[in-house]
Order: C-alpha cells, then structure tokens, then sequence
C-alpha cells in the first residue's frame, strides 16, 4: 500500500481542543481528493482502574454531545511532559478521588485512522484506594461509581456502557489477560 500524498493543507479551526485541516490529497491511483478533512484532538489516556476489592472505579458524567449522563472510566487529556501513566495517575486522583495501587500501560490506539490524527493510551491500574479529594475542572462535575467486572459487562451488553474507545480499550486489557 502507498500513502497518499499531502499536495496542500489549509488550516480550518485550531483551538485547545480540536483542529480541522482541509487537505488536498493525491491518491496511489493519481486521483485527487480537493476536500478531505482531518481532526487532531489532544492524546488522551484512559484508566483502567481496580480498587482492591476487585471492583472498577468508574465516572458517572454529563457529555454534551450525546447530551446524556455517561457511565465510563475516567479519561483526560495528557499534558505537555506527562508520560501516559503520569497523566492517568492524576486524572484518576482529579476525577475520582483515587491513587496509588500498581500501574501498567497496556496499549496505544488511534483515535480513529479514518481520520483522526491524535490516539489515546489505556492505562491499568490495580489496588487503588480512596485518597484525598476530587478536584474537577470548570466542565466536569463526576460521581464515582464502583462495580464489579460482570456488571460492566452486562452494563456494554444492555448499551448503557457506550463510549466505543473505552470498550476497545476495556476488550484490549482482557486480551492482554489472557
């Protein structure tokens, strides 16, 4: 397979959050593609995280794009010089109040190839425990829910559990289990 060749790139929007690009594209097959869009979001981590009772530390939240409360793990983004775990400890510490236990970075993803230009890293965390206070951003106002594994299944099963990059990265920890 050969890459598509870049031929111009005209900045759209370019925020704290997000980026669009409108590219003009060359393909292997010599056909142009004048409007092809691509988004860069900041790198994200997403945490993966047992208490030592065995139960998933999660975050009960408001999104605005579905405009409903999500049931997910916590996540943030990485900031300039945190190493994935860095940035996960700290989330999870802000969000839900938990720290400690033993860390391990269990993979790398992309956002989402099509075209999506930032990835995200999940991040397992085993024997956290309660530990000081949250400490929200402006945007956030998170309650911590603790389940066990098989309720979280059920919880994806049903379509109560839906944020898709999470799923993918809850299977890929799985897999990594076995």
């Amino acid at each position: 397979m050969k890459n598509w060749k870049i031929l111009s790139k005209k900045n759209i929007l370019d925020s704290k959050w997000l980026r669009v690009d409108k590219e003009v594209c060359q393909l292997p097959n010599c056909k142009v593609i004048s409007d092809f869009y691509t988004l860069w979001q900041p790198d994200w981590v997403l945490i993966l995280a047992k208490n030592f009772q065995g139960k998933w530390v999660l975050a009960s939240q408001y999104r605005h794009g579905t405009q409903k409360t999500s049931l997910e793990f916590p996540a943030g983004i990485i900031d300039s010089g945190e190493t994935p775990i860095d940035a996960a400890k700290r989330e999870l510490q802000e969000e839900c109040a938990y720290a400690k236990g033993n860390w391990t970075l269990i993979g790398e993803l992309p956002m989402n190839p099509d075209r999506h230009r930032g990835r995200f890293f999940v991040v397992y965390a085993e024997g956290v425990e309660k530990f000081q206070e949250t400490r929200f951003d402006d945007s956030e106002n998170i309650e911590t829910v603790l389940i066990e594994t098989e309720v979280l299944l059920e919880k994806i099963k049903e379509g109560i559990f839906v944020h898709p990059h999470q799923i993918a990265g809850f299977y890929l920890w799985q897999l990594k289990q076995s």
